[in-house]
């Protein structure tokens, strides 16, 4: 009985000093600045190309680029009005083709990709950051390019939302990209409105 004790009261002696051992590396891994300040880069995700730039040059992003390309509406990423891109990835258009079967972005009719293409653009800029914007799940109704509204919000953790409130909402997976002409929220999904 006594060497089960002693066996027990080792193991808990090497679990002490493991933890100890754990505790010294982390603290020895901690980088201290110099001035004591956050340093960052890219501070808010500022770009220094505008909208259709970032879409061109995202791998991600190149069923968007033959979306909008098909569409004819280029003018509406590179212009200079500050607006809010809703950027769906080239998953979000996958699914997008297979639920509507169609084959690829050329067999999507030409009025219906102008649609729903228009209606991923905010006539706005709407950047999360936004006091407008700060409180949690206040929908906001924003006009977009195909003249119906769009409702854009944000959850507890500023994850943001469009469409929170209506029949169907969907989460933005990357916010806050800011080119020259606005601002982009990425998705992965194709969204429309359904009240």
């Amino acid at each position: 009985m006594k060497k089960i004790k002693i066996f027990f009261q080792g193991l808990h002696l090497i679990k002490i000093m493991m933890l100890a051992s754990f505790f010294v590396l982390a603290l020895t891994q901690c980088e201290i600045q110099p001035d004591f300040t956050y340093e960052y880069n890219n501070p808010g995700g500022k770009l220094e190309i505008d909208a259709w730039q970032f879409i061109q040059e995202t791998d991600d992003l190149s069923l968007m680029e033959d979306a909008i390309t098909l569409a004819g509406l280029s003018d509406l990423y590179s212009g200079s009005d500050q607006k809010t891109f809703i950027v769906p990835r080239n998953s979000a258009w996958e699914s997008y083709l297979s639920t509507n079967s169609y084959a690829s972005i050329a067999d999507i009719p030409v009025a219906i990709l102008q649609n729903t293409l228009k209606y991923h653009i905010v006539k706005a800029r709407v950047i999360f950051s936004d006091p407008d914007l700060l409180l949690k799940n206040n929908p906001i109704a924003y006009d977009t390019e195909n003249d119906q509204v769009m409702y854009l919000s944000h959850n507890s953790n500023f994850i943001g939302i469009i469409n929170e409130g209506t029949s169907k909402s969907w989460t933005i997976v990357t916010s806050n990209l800011e080119p020259t002409n606005g601002v982009i929220h990425v998705t992965k999904d194709v969204v429309y409105l359904l009240e």
